[in-house]
């Protein structure tokens, strides 16, 4: 890593596979880096030596027409002949391949077919340099493009009011899973009584037990007959039972919703969001122009990806939920719960009365519906917004009633293309990719084949070599619940001067 891989040796080989007229040398680099490429490349091979560089960009909201399309083969073939270079990014390549499917499917068969020609073209002639490739070719990547009009989720609300009953059943066990596997939960109580505490899972190990305790705490809370209940345990503990078995013994709505939970647990749902870290790995757009209030996925600390969603309803439902749950609400949204609450529901004292008894340190006058003001803009940022801020049963009544009516929806169809496909083993001209790391050799697809270069394989020793060096002697261990603020104070602790703060496991991410 750090040696020059795109700043050198990646114009050299651009050039030297460019030099025939025999192939198409295609640059594929991630679309994070694709203005710091197209401005190297174009400096270093265009300014230096006068070779051409042209971009191939696409995105589902570029209409083209068959004018177009003519255009775009004839450019290709054009920089094959002038041995231009091709810039371009996996989201590009793959958007074009299923742009091609979706206009078939609509029976735009004529500029469906030239697309097709393009594609053929391009499989044939197109010669791959893959920058970063363990990025670009990774078993998560793909795309997905919906077909069809939105749809609301199988089981409507019940689907996300499931989720919120598991997630206090869950805030119950939080302490007792991290006294029982300490280092391999991250907890951090919270700080108010109804607030959600900091709680992740940094190995599979606790999840088995976690899903025990929650699966009968759920079916006791369900006031199911005592004979029924190991039947229901072992229906969601167990994937391979089908709703069949169940028939005629419980109503349908019953079924869906064993089916919800072990979905949830069983199907390790609630595992995968509990593996990551939020504004780490996702989060809520803050950005206004966005328009979406739902958990999307994040590319670092507070960096969101663009354009992205998460493929799976219940997945970004469950992370909805513990963002909310972890920033808490702002000021225009618990403004938005308590106007609803006075002027849209029958009789709010009850919903406020159980706001307040889920709450601890509720001032006096706030502890009555009735002692509310909410014309007085004092005393709702002071006293009653700070108090709601991180109270479960608030923010799933925000969720309720403003985020996920609108925004958890489905579509009936999809279409998907991966990593495999930029990598397919139908191209007539070899693939060559190179990234500063050789530890995803076994998740690469799986005709693709990493071929270590000898003169290299001494660079892990070089590295151990490193590390093992005089300056690289001091080492501290944080605990595993260190905080931003105890890092800070520890640095500051040491004997020599700290300048720089390299902050490469996202561990600055307190408020």
């Amino acid at each position: 890593m750090g040696e020059g891989k795109t700043s050198v040796i990646l114009p050299m080989l651009a050039v030297e596979l460019s030099s025939a007229d025999s192939v198409l040398t295609r640059i594929i680099v991630l679309k994070s880096l694709f203005p710091t490429n197209y401005d190297s490349l174009k400096y270093k091979l265009g300014g230096l030596l006068n070779r051409r560089i042209f971009s191939f960009r696409c995105r589902r909201d570029l209409n083209f027409n068959n004018q177009q399309i003519n255009k775009i083969n004839h450019r290709l073939q054009r920089g094959l002949h002038r041995c231009d270079v091709l810039l371009t990014s996996p989201e590009d390549i793959l958007s074009f391949d299923l742009l091609t499917i979706d206009r078939c499917r609509k029976e735009q068969f004529e500029i469906g077919r030239s697309m097709l020609n393009v594609q053929r073209w391009l499989k044939t002639y197109a010669r791959d340099v893959l920058d970063e490739s363990d990025e670009i070719l990774h078993v998560k990547y793909q795309l997905i493009y919906t077909i069809g009009g939105q749809q609301q989720v199988d089981g409507g609300a019940e689907r996300w009011k499931t989720i919120q009953t598991i997630f206090i059943l869950l805030k119950k066990h939080c302490q007792d899973i991290f006294t029982q596997f300490q280092e391999k939960v991250f907890y951090k109580p919270p700080a108010r009584k109804s607030a959600f505490p900091q709680f992740r899972l940094q190995s599979h190990e606790p999840y088995a037990y976690l899903c025990t305790k929650i699966s009968k705490d759920w079916i006791d809370s369900r006031n199911y007959r005592h004979e029924d209940k190991n039947m229901i345990l072992s229906f969601i503990r167990d994937t391979l039972l089908t709703s069949a078995q169940l028939d005629g013994k419980f109503p349908s709505l019953d079924i869906q919703l064993f089916l919800m939970v072990r979905g949830l647990l069983t199907s390790e749902v609630l595992l995968v969001a509990l593996r990551k870290r939020h504004r780490v790995n996702y989060g809520v757009n803050p950005s206004l122009a966005f328009n979406r209030l739902m958990a999307v996925p994040f590319r670092a600390k507070d960096v969101v990806a663009d354009r992205t969603e998460f493929g799976h309803p219940d997945v970004a439902l469950v992370l909805s939920h513990l963002s909310y749950y972890y920033s808490g609400l702002s000021n225009s949204q618990l403004s938005q719960c308590f106007k609803r609450l006075s002027e849209s529901e029958i009789d709010p004292v009850p919903i406020y009365d159980q706001w307040v008894l889920y709450e601890d340190n509720v001032p006096n006058w706030l502890k009555q519906w009735k002692g509310v003001n909410l014309k007085d803009c004092q005393q709702c940022r002071a006293h009653l917004f700070p108090t709601f801020r991180h109270n479960m049963l608030v923010i799933n009544y925000f969720l309720n009633h403003f985020v996920f009516p609108r925004e958890a929806k489905q579509f009936p169809q999809k279409l998907v293309a991966s990593s495999w496909d930029l990598s397919s083993s139908l191209r007539s001209q070899l693939i060559t990719g190179f990234s500063g790391t050789n530890d995803t050799q076994l998740l690469l697809p799986v005709h693709i084949r990493q071929h270590d270069l000898p003169e290299l394989k001494k660079t892990d020793a070089i590295v151990i070599s490193n590390l093992l060096q005089p300056d690289n002697a001091k080492y501290q261990f944080l605990t595993i619940d260190a905080t931003s603020e105890s890092i800070l104070k520890e640095i500051i602790k040491c004997e020599e001067p700290v300048n720089v703060i390299l902050d490469v496991g996202a561990l600055f991410i307190d408020e």
